[in-house]
């Protein structure tokens, strides 16, 4: 079930970014030779309202999601494991409750019908989105509570920025230095 989930959201995640991408250039065309598109830019839009929420889903996955980890840092493994267990179980909670209200948003459009101002979609089906990928995302924190429960993960595995930037840092003082050696 995991890999088809990652599969999916990655293959999502791709078509999301070369649609966007084809339906900018598409659109700078079109206004190079003086006209464009109106439903162009809506699309756009959207396109770019699924990719930002899939990517969340996406990045709970990679760990990419910033963490403070200031106590839990101080924790043993299994103190950070109970924590990381109460703490994805409160983000499965809130993805639910979001999933509930976009549930909520898309009965109502649904029940009165209303469209889109550009494209031939009503909101519904194109703000689908809100509930799927909450969905997702919930599915994703599920992992990280079943991965801390089994010993498979321990905390949240989140990215640390620091240490990216001093790493990121690091690599730009050795190319600086190296370049300066050339000279």
């Amino acid at each position: 079930m995991g890999k088809f989930i990652e599969k999916f959201e990655e293959n999502m995640l791709s078509l999301l970014l070369v649609a966007m991408t084809m339906l900018v250039f598409m659109e700078v065309i079109a206004r190079f030779l003086n006209t464009s598109t109106l439903w162009a830019d809506e699309l756009t839009q959207l396109c770019s309202a699924w990719m930002v929420m899939f990517g969340a889903s996406y990045c709970v996955k990679k760990g990419a999601h910033i963490g403070v980890d200031v106590v839990t840092a101080s924790l043993s493994d299994k103190n950070k494991r109970i924590v990381a267990i109460i703490a994805g179980g409160l983000c499965v909670l809130y993805c639910w409750l979001i999933a509930w209200g976009g549930y909520i948003y898309l009965a109502k459009v649904y029940k009165y019908h209303i469209v889109l101002d550009d494209l031939p979609l009503e909101k519904w089906e194109a703000h689908t989105f809100i509930v799927v990928s909450t969905l997702l995302m919930s599915t994703r924190f599920m992992f990280i509570i079943r991965d801390n429960i089994t010993g498979k993960m321990i905390g949240m595995a989140l990215t640390d920025e620091a240490e990216e930037a001093l790493d990121a840092q690091e690599i730009a003082d050795k190319a600086y230095s190296d370049l300066k050696e050339d000279k």
